[in-house]
């Protein structure tokens, strides 16, 4: 062993261990690779929060049902988780403006229901519970679909 094997026991004995080329240093190669990864994966979060926006729709639906007394609110109702499905199912398959839609739809019922949650722990505790939980999975799809667009344009732009 040499001098500089005895100060650094780190180094390798075979050069060939070592990278060819410092970690900070990527090809164009390499960083499109991470973008499309990270493309994915904000993709992929997207299409799970509205699977999770769908089935918390669906889930909260005999809740409101207990509510509404009168055939035009069933129907309300009704109408309104078949337009939410719909919706989250056709951005989900990336059907043009079905994302946007989606969104804004989120956005609008978070709008709503985000002001009265002081008032509906006060009432109810587990009605909040329910409201809660609807609110934060639809901010959520709403800033994941912020992050996955912003990614696609990052993408499109190199």
């Amino acid at each position: 062993m040499n001098a500089r094997e005895t100060a650094d026991p780190v180094i390798s004995l075979h050069g060939d261990a070592l990278p060819s080329k410092p970690r900070w240093i990527q090809s164009d190669a390499d960083a499109d690779a991470d973008a499309d990864t990270v493309n994915a994966r904000s993709e992929r979060i997207f299409k799970t929060l509205v699977l999770v926006v769908c089935g918390w729709s669906l889930i909260e639906a005999p809740l409101e049902l207990g509510v509404s007394d009168v055939h035009a609110g069933l129907v309300a109702l009704l109408l309104s988780k078949l337009v939410v499905l719909g919706t989250g199912l056709a951005a989900v398959a990336k059907a043009r403006f079905a994302r946007e839609t989606f969104a804004f739809l989120c956005g609008a019922s978070v709008l709503a229901i985000a002001p009265a949650l002081p008032m509906e722990f006060n009432h109810s505790f587990a009605i909040a519970i329910f409201s809660s939980i609807e609110c934060f999975s639809k901010a959520a799809c709403v800033i994941a679909l912020g992050v996955a667009s912003s990614r696609a344009k990052q993408s499109r732009r190199q």
